[in-house]
């Protein structure tokens, strides 16, 4: 369960990162194309028709003609957060379903801040908007939701993402946290049908199951499936698993990058603070 103390060690983050403009500024996110921003972007010759207002006087008075600044054109987000619920999620020493919806929570929370718009989705067999709209002050109850949120056994994630295609109407950032457990081929092509998005997938995994310490004899239970099966590992079947979960992660990697997606792997044993800004980094670039 998150505590509720969450929200306020978010606000302070938030706080300490205001004292650092150049990590996260109100309408950071830029356009190619020039308006009435906040951003100066360069100075070009004033032609008639111009507007007098944009004219650089100190510009003038150096040099005797007249130029105007041009600005880049604010860009305000559309950011749609989606966390896996599926029971693979329900997992490790630090949850991976509640550190990847620390981390959505900490996403929204962050848009906020630069008047970004967000909707907070889970999502295993199908897709449920918890947001509803909320803004500012209700991500306290947001994360009220996500406490209650059942875990569910099937994570879909080709399914999901082309259902949820079909609710994004404008330009998106599309941040999708998951184990990822499922063939890198689903990934494929979930990520494919998000059509006209910009993708960041989060591939959340427990540190155990990146480097696994336990050995001998032991049962193993798929959380998806309830399934069991009695197995020894030996350390050599650990290192045979080490490279397995490696390829796969790295197959996920290739996916992303040739489907135009950034990829972020996150353990759970990294401080979430640093994790979410290496997020933030990838949803602004």
């Amino acid at each position: 369960m998150i505590q509720p103390e969450y929200i306020e060690e978010l606000e302070r983050f938030q706080l300490a990162l205001k004292k650092n403009a150049s990590t996260v500024q109100q309408g950071e996110h830029k356009s190619p194309s020039t308006g009435q921003g906040m951003i100066f972007k360069d100075h070009k010759e004033y032609m008639p028709g111009d507007d007098i207002r944009k004219i650089d006087w100190k510009a003038y008075a150096r040099t005797k003609d007249y130029f105007v600044k041009r600005f880049e054109e604010q860009r305000r987000l559309n950011i749609h957060i989606l966390v896996d619920r599926s029971s693979s999620m329900d997992y490790g020493n630090t949850n991976k379903y509640e550190f990847a919806a620390k981390l959505g929570l900490g996403i929204a929370k962050m848009s906020l801040n630069t008047n970004d718009k967000y909707s907070f989705s889970v999502f295993s067999e199908t897709v449920t908007d918890i947001s509803r709209g909320r803004r500012g002050s209700n991500i306290s109850e947001l994360l009220d939701i996500i406490n209650e949120t059942r875990m569910t056994p099937e994570s879909r994630v080709q399914h999901c993402l082309g259902e949820y295609s079909q609710r994004i109407q404008n330009e998106s950032v599309v941040v999708i946290l998951s184990d990822f457990l499922v063939d890198s081929e689903k990934i494929r092509e979930g990520i494919g049908k998000l059509k006209h998005t910009e993708p960041v997938i989060v591939n959340v995994l427990d540190e155990t199951e990146l480097d696994p310490q336990f050995s001998g004899d032991k049962i193993l239970k798929d959380p998806e499936s309830s399934s069991k099966i009695r197995t020894f590992l030996s350390k050599r079947t650990r290192r045979s698993y080490q490279d397995r979960i490696h390829e796969h992660v790295e197959n996920i990697r290739e996916v992303s990058r040739k489907n135009g997606a950034e990829f972020v792997k996150v353990s759970t044993g990294e401080d979430v603070f640093k994790t979410l800004l290496k997020i933030w980094s990838k949803i602004n670039e």
